[in-house]
């Protein structure tokens, strides 16, 4: 029998606070030198916390849960991997530290970020960020939620909101996409404008009033696809860059997809169409130096 999701949502709840008291208690002597391949600094960074938590939920896992499958960012490492069921209708899916690169320079925007899907469709989300002492959590079919470290059911939590207010939007390898947030909106690229005065903790900001939106070429589906589903969930808006349908909730899995993601209906809109109208711009502009013109050279 499968189990049920809110039960699993319910189950990991002690499970991350745990994990989460076990990071920040080496957080003070984390010292990694190791990396892992990627194209900059945040795909790069690795330290012992995402090893050992990632161990951690796959045993919590494996315990309680003998028929789900399981996928962790650090799989390749993975001692436990090999235990979990080949082919399992439900999947739990972990990014043990999200925001390693943070969580090495002792900075406090980190987060784990658990999934639950099932037969490919995402069914839950929750974000744990240990620094706060808080949830961020959505069940399909039962909303959004929030609590703090002593949470352990859903009824008990309080519904989680997106909050306006703010103009920033986070970009990631979206350059193009940033050139044209930038005239009208405080956008910022989260690897290359990585500032720790500017005052940025973590995506769930957009439930704080503190950030707008975030917009990606290619944004992982384990956490940035986790987060876009919680948002959803408690109000806000999440599509392709170029507003099409986001299908990642309907098909989950391993893999990377262009996203803007925003507070509200109202901001995603005002987005999506300072995009459009600078792309058009653009075409204008190119079509205006074309041959004949005064501005050929």
């Amino acid at each position: 029998m499968e189990p049920a999701i809110v039960d699993m949502v319910e189950f990991y709840l002690p499970v991350l606070v745990t994990a989460g008291d076990f990071a920040r208690r080496i957080q003070p002597q984390i010292s990694s030198p190791a990396q892992k391949p990627g194209q900059n600094p945040w795909v790069q960074a690795i330290t012992d916390a995402d090893y050992s938590v990632q161990t951690f939920v796959e045993v919590a896992t494996l315990a309680h849960f003998p028929t789900a499958g399981f996928f962790g960012e650090e799989q390749d490492q993975s001692r436990n991997a090999r235990y979990f069921p080949p082919a399992a209708d439900t999947m739990v899916w972990l990014d043990p530290i999200n925001g390693t690169f943070l969580y090495k320079n002792q900075r406090p925007g980190w987060d784990i970020i658990l999934s639950i899907t099932h037969r490919g469709r995402l069914q839950a989300a929750i974000s744990y960020m240990p620094v706060r002492e808080r949830f961020y959590l959505a069940v399909r079919g039962h909303g959004a939620f929030t609590g703090d470290r002593h949470s352990r059911q859903l009824v008990t939590m309080a519904r989680l909101a997106t909050a306006a207010g703010s103009a920033v939007c986070v970009t990631y390898q979206a350059p193009d996409a940033l050139a044209r947030l930038r005239p009208q909106w405080d956008a910022f690229d989260i690897v290359e404008d990585d500032d720790p005065q500017r005052g940025f903790d973590n995506l769930n900001d957009l439930f704080t009033g503190r950030l707008a939106a975030y917009a990606s070429n290619s944004a992982d589906l384990l956490d940035w696809g986790a987060m876009a589903f919680i948002v959803t969930q408690a109000g806000g808006t999440a599509s392709g860059l170029d507003g099409r349908p986001f299908g990642g909730f309907d098909d989950f899995h391993l893999g990377s997809s262009d996203m803007l993601v925003a507070a509200t209906p109202a901001l995603h809109s005002a987005l999506l169409e300072t995009l459009r109208r600078s792309a058009l711009l653009r075409v204008s502009s190119r079509r205006s130096r074309g041959p004949g013109s005064r501005w050929c050279r």
